[in-house]
C-alpha cells in the first residue's frame, strides 16, 4: 500500500533510453566493424565466418532494443494495473471505515461498535456482526488476490520478454527479438500452451492447474488475453479443450470434476470476451439497440474494419470446425444401444454450445451469428446433430446434443436479445407480414428429432427412425418467454406489461403459428409452461380479446398486426386462436391455475377501478363486471374441456386443481400479476374454490344439459362481486316492506354477469370443438 509505484515508470523510461542506446551503438558497430567484414578486399574462409558473426552481433543489437522496449511497455502496463488496483483497495478500506469496519494489516475486518450498549442488547448481533465482518474480510481478500494475480502476470511477462528468442543461433543467453510488451498477450499465449498440453496429455500437474485458474481469473474479461488465447488455439482446439474437460470431469477424473468445470467456465468467459462486438453508438452518443436498422448498419460497417479481423476469422473457421466431428466420451459411454453408436462422434457446434452454457455475457451479435450459422448447417442436413443415447435431465443434460436449442436457452438470459432475434418484424410480403422467419422456423418447420433409435429383428439390431429427447424445445421455450415478456424465464410477473412492439410481435406470431390449422390445443409439453407464463403477462390483452368486440384488438377475426399506443404495444389475435392456445398451455395444471388466477386478479383490479357511481343504467359497474365474468367463463370452458379430457380419476384431478388456488398457497404470488391494495383485499375476501365452477360446467356439458343462456360455474364470479361490493360498502341486502332481501342492484349485476359468462363459455366451447 505504501510502495512508490512511480519507480516502475521511472524504470520504464530508463529501459526506453537503453533501447535507444542499443540502436546508437548498433549504428556505430555497423559502420566501423560490420562493414569491414563485408568489404570486398577481404576474401576467404575467415571473411565468411566474420560475416556470420558480425550479422549475428548486429541482430543482437536489434533484439536488445526490442527486448528493452518490451520491458519498458510491460513496466508501464504493470504500473497502470497496480495503481488501479491500489485505488480500488483504498476505496474499499475507506468505505469499510464509513461503515464502522476497521481493516487491520492482515486484511481482517472488525466492527468498531461491538461494545455499544445498543448492540449488546440486540439479540441478532451475535450472528449479524460476525457475518458482516466475514463479508468485508472476504471483499478485502478478493482485492489482495487481484493484486497477487496481477503480480504473477507481470512476473510471467517479464520472464518471457527476457527469453532467448533463438537458442540455436550459437549465442548463449541472447536477447529476445520477439519480446512482447503486452502482459495480457503473453498470458494468453501461456494459457494456450497449457490448454494444448492438457488437450494432448489429459493431465497437468498441480502447479500448472493453479496457473490456468489464475490466468482465467485474472484475465477472463480482458479482450487482448481472450483473443490471443482463442486465436492461438483456433476454434478446433477450443472445442477439443471443452470435450477434454468434460471427459475428465464426468468420466476419467470425477474427483476433480469441479476443477475441470471451472476451467471450462473460464474458457467460456474468454470466449464471450474475445467475440464481443463493439457497443455501437448513434450520433447522439446513445447505445444502438441490437436488432435495429442503425445497429445492423453499424455492425456491417464494423465487419469491414481491421478491428473485426479476429471476429471474422474465428466465425469463418467455426463454420467449418462446427460441423466437423470430434471424440467425446459421453457420446460413446452414454449410448442406449447394444450394437451401434459406440464409436460415434459429436459435432463441433455441440461441443461449443456445451462450453457456452457454462458462461454468459455473450454479445447479442455473436449469439445470433452462431445460431444462424448452425441453422444454416442443419437446413442442409436435418440429421446433423443426431446421436444414439439420451442427453437429458439433471445428470446428462449438460451436453448440448441439440446446440440450436442450447443457443436459444442462452439467449433467454438476455430478454432484449431474445426479442430482437425472434421478432418476426413488420413489413414482410407473406400473409403474416414477416421479414424474419426465425420464430416460424423454430415453432413450425424445424426437425427436433435429434435422438437416433434402433429396433430388433430377431437377434439383430437395426436402425430405426429418430425421435426427440425429453429436453427438446426447453431452450426455445425459455427464449419465447423472455422475448415476449422482456423478463427472464420464470421471473416474477409484476404488473402486466407494458410490452414493446417487438415483444408483442413475438407473442402475436407465437399464437398464430401454434394455432396453424387450428392446432393450438396441442402444444408441446416443454412449451406449455413458457407460453403460459407469457399469456399471464398479457392478461390485459387476453381480457380484451376474449370479448370479440369492435376496437383496436379486432373482432372475431382478429388482426394480422399488433397495435401500439403511447409506447405500449398489444396483440390482436383472433379470440378463437387465443382460446385454443390457452387450452394448449393449460394442459399443464399449474399453468391453468396461473391463467385463472391472473384473470381473477386482473378482473378484481378492473372492478375496484370502476367509477364510484354506477351510472344511469349501471353501465359504470356492469361493464367491468360482465367483462370479468365473461373472461372467467372462457376459462371455465377451457378448464371443463381439460377436465373432460381426463382419462384418469376426475375427482383426484379436481382435488389437485383446488390445491393450485392462490388463496391456499398453490400458485406462487410471484407468478400472478401485481394489483393494488384495494383489489388485493377483494381477492383475499373471495376464497371460493374456483375449480368447483369448472367442474359444474363440465358436468353439465357431459350430461348435455348446458343452458345456453346461463352459466353453471358462476359462484366464484358472484363471490368476487360480493367481495367488491363489500369493499365499496354497497349493502348486500336492503329492507323492503319490513323484509330483508338481496340488493336488487347487485342481483341484476350478477344476472348480467351470468349471462355474459355463458356467452363467452359457449364461444370458447365452439372454439375448442365441444359444441
Amino acid at each position: 500500500m505504501t510502495t512508490d509505484l512511480a519507480l516502475l515508470t521511472t524504470a520504464a523510461a530508463q529501459w526506453d533510453a537503453a533501447a535507444k542506446d542499443m540502436e546508437s551503438v548498433q549504428k556505430t558497430y555497423n559502420s566501423q566493424v560490420r562493414n569491414v567484414g563485408i568489404d570486398d578486399q577481404w576474401q576467404g574462409v575467415a571473411r565468411t565466418f566474420a560475416q556470420l558473426a558480425n550479422t549475428r552481433t548486429y541482430e543482437q543489437y536489434t533484439a536488445a532494443a526490442t527486448e528493452a522496449r518490451a520491458i519498458a511497455s510491460l513496466l508501464r502496463d504493470a504500473h497502470a494495473q497496480f495503481v488501479d488496483l491500489r485505488g480500488k483497495l483504498k476505496a474499499a478500506v475507506a468505505e469499510a471505515a464509513e461503515k464502522d469496519m476497521k481493516i487491520d494489516d492482515n486484511g481482517k475486518a472488525t466492527w468498531t461498535k461491538r461494545n455499544d450498549p445498543g448492540v449488546k442488547n440486540d439479540p441478532d448481533a451475535a450472528t449479524a456482526i460476525p457475518k458482516a465482518e466475514a463479508a468485508w474480510t472476504e471483499r478485502i481478500a478478493d482485492f489482495v488476490q487481484q493484486f497477487d494475480d496481477a503480480d504473477q502476470g507481470v512476473k510471467l511477462a517479464l520472464a518471457a520478454a527476457t527469453q532467448d528468442s533463438d537458442p540455436n543461433d550459437g549465442i548463449d543467453h541472447g536477447f529476445n527479438a520477439k519480446a512482447e510488451g503486452d502482459i495480457e498477450v503473453v498470458e494468453g499465449r501461456r494459457q494456450a500452451e497449457l490448454a494444448t498440453k492438457l488437450n494432448s496429455t489429459g493431465h497437468l500437474n498441480d502447479k500448472e492447474m493453479a496457473e490456468m485458474r489464475r490466468l482465467f481469473r485474472d484475465n477472463g474479461k480482458n479482450k487482448e488475453f481472450s483473443q490471443t488465447l482463442l486465436n492461438t488455439l483456433g476454434s478446433a482446439n477450443t472445442i477439443k479443450f471443452t470435450n477434454k474437460m468434460n471427459d475428465l470431469a464426468y468420466f476419467d477424473d470425477k474427483k476433480h470434476k469441479d476443477d475441470y468445470l471451472s476451467l471450462e467456465k473460464g474458457m467460456a468467459v474468454s470466449l464471450a470476451t474475445g467475440t464481443r462486438a463493439p457497443d455501437f453508438k448513434g450520433q447522439d452518443g446513445k447505445p444502438l439497440k441490437y436488432g435495429s436498422a442503425a445497429y445492423t448498419k453499424a455492425y456491417q460497417d464494423w465487419l469491414k474494419s481491421p478491428d473485426a479481423r479476429f471476429y471474422n476469422h474465428w466465425r469463418e473457421d467455426l463454420r467449418k470446425t462446427g460441423i466437423d466431428q470430434y471424440k467425446l466420451k459421453a457420446a460413446t459411454e452414454k449410448t442406449n444401444v447394444i450394437a451401434m453408436g459406440h464409436d460415434q462422434k459429436v459435432r463441433g457446434y455441440q461441443g461449443l454450445l456445451t462450453l457456452m452454457q457454462q458462461g454468459g455475457s455473450y454479445s447479442p451479435q455473436f449469439l445470433a451469428d452462431v445460431t444462424d450459422d448452425m441453422v444454416a448447417a442443419e437446413k442442409k442436413d436435418k440429421n446433423l446433430w443426431d446421436l444414439h443415447g439420451t442427453f437429458e435431465g439433471k445428470n446428462d443434460g449438460w451436453f448440448a446434443n441439440d446446440p440450436v436449442d442450447a443457443a436459444l436457452g442462452i439467449m433467454s438470459r438476455d430478454p432484449d436479445t431474445a426479442t430482437a432475434y425472434l421478432d418476426p418484424g413488420a413489413g414482410g410480403k407473406d400473409a403474416q407480414h414477416r421479414n424474419n422467419e426465425r420464430l416460424n422456423y423454430f415453432l413450425h418447420d424445424r426437425d427436433w428429432d435429434v435422438t437416433n433409435t434402433t429396433k430388433w429383428n430377431g437377434n439383430i439390431e437395426h436402425r430405426a427412425g429418430d425421435t426427440e429427447d425429453k429436453d427438446s424445445r426447453v431452450g426455445l421455450g425459455a427464449a419465447l418467454e423472455a422475448a415476449a415478456t422482456g423478463r427472464e424465464p420464470g421471473s416474477p410477473v409484476g404488473k402486466p406489461g407494458p410490452h414493446s412492439e417487438g415483444q408483442a410481435r413475438v407473442m402475436q406470431d407465437t399464437i398464430a403459428t401454434l394455432d396453424l390449422e387450428k392446432g393450438g390445443q396441442k402444444i408441446h409439453p416443454n412449451l406449455q409452461q413458457p407460453v403460459g407464463h407469457a399469456l399471464v403477462d398479457y392478461v390485459a390483452d387476453t381480457h380484451e380479446i376474449s370479448k370479440g368486440r369492435i376496437g383496436e384488438f379486432g373482432r372475431s377475426a382478429g388482426k394480422t398486426d399488433i397495435w401500439s399506443d403511447n409506447g405500449r404495444s398489444h396483440i390482436t389475435v383472433p379470440p378463437d386462436s387465443l382460446i385454443r392456445v390457452m387450452r394448449g398451455a393449460a394442459e399443464n395444471d399449474s399453468i391453468f391455475a396461473q391463467l385463472y388466477e391472473a384473470e381473477r386478479f386482473y378482473g378484481a383490479e378492473a372492478l375496484v377501478k370502476a367509477a364510484k357511481e354506477p351510472g344511469v343504467g349501471r353501465e359504470n359497474w356492469a361493464v367491468p363486471i360482465q367483462d370479468t365474468a365473461g373472461a372467467l367463463g372462457t376459462l371455465n370452458a377451457i378448464g371443463a374441456d381439460k377436465y373432460l379430457d381426463q382419462r384418469d380419476d376426475k375427482a383426484q384431478w379436481a382435488n389437485d386443481m383446488s390445491k393450485h388456488a392462490y388463496h391456499v398457497g398453490g400458485t406462487p404470488i410471484t407468478m400472478i400479476p401485481i394489483v393494488g391494495d384495494e383489489a388485493q383485499r377483494v381477492l383475499d375476501e373471495a376464497t371460493y374454490a374456483w375449480a368447483k365452477d369448472v367442474i359444474s360446467e363440465a358436468d353439465l356439458i357431459a350430461q348435455k344439459k348446458l343452458d345456453a343462456n346461463r352459466a353453471a360455474g358462476i359462484d366464484g364470479t358472484n363471490e368476487l362481486i360480493d367481495s367488491w361490493a363489500k369493499e365499496r360498502k354497497i349493502p348486500a341486502k336492503i329492507q323492503t316492506n319490513e323484509e330483508w332481501q338481496e340488493n336488487p342492484a347487485l342481483a341484476n349485476l350478477k344476472m348480467a354477469a351470468g349471462q355474459e359468462s355463458a356467452v363467452r363459455r359457449n364461444n370458447a366451447l365452439d372454439a375448442l370443438g365441444r359444441h
